[in-house]
C-alpha cells in the first residue's frame, strides 16, 4: 500500500511540474512574439509614404529653380585618367619586384 501512495504523489508531482513548465515556455514565447525591438524613431521612419504628388510645388520650384550655364557643365573625368593612373601604380609595382 506504501508503494502505490509513493507512485501516485510521485505521478501529481511529475504532471504538475509538466504543465508548469509547458506554462512557462509558453509565456516565454508569447511575450517573446509580442515585444518589438524596434524604436520609435525607426518605427516612425518605416511609416508610410503619401503617395500623391503635390503638383503645386513641383511648378513652383520649376519657376524658381534657375542654374546657370557654368553649373550646368560640370566636368566628370575620363575613363582614360583612371586608367592611367592604374597602369602607372602597375608598373611601378612591376619594377620594385624585379630589382
Amino acid at each position: 500500500m506504501k508503494q502505490s501512495k509513493i507512485g501516485k504523489d510521485i505521478l501529481l508531482l511529475t504532471i504538475l511540474t509538466l504543465i508548469t513548465v509547458l506554462t512557462w515556455v509558453g509565456l516565454a514565447v508569447w511575450s517573446a512574439a509580442t515585444k518589438t525591438t524596434i524604436n520609435q524613431v525607426t518605427q516612425q521612419q518605416m511609416a508610410p509614404l503619401n503617395p500623391t504628388i503635390n503638383k503645386n510645388l513641383i511648378e513652383s520650384l520649376k519657376k524658381t529653380s534657375y542654374f546657370s550655364e557654368e553649373e550646368m557643365n560640370v566636368t566628370n573625368p575620363t575613363p582614360e585618367a583612371t586608367t592611367g593612373a592604374s597602369q602607372t601604380t602597375t608598373e611601378s609595382a612591376t619594377l620594385e619586384t624585379t630589382r
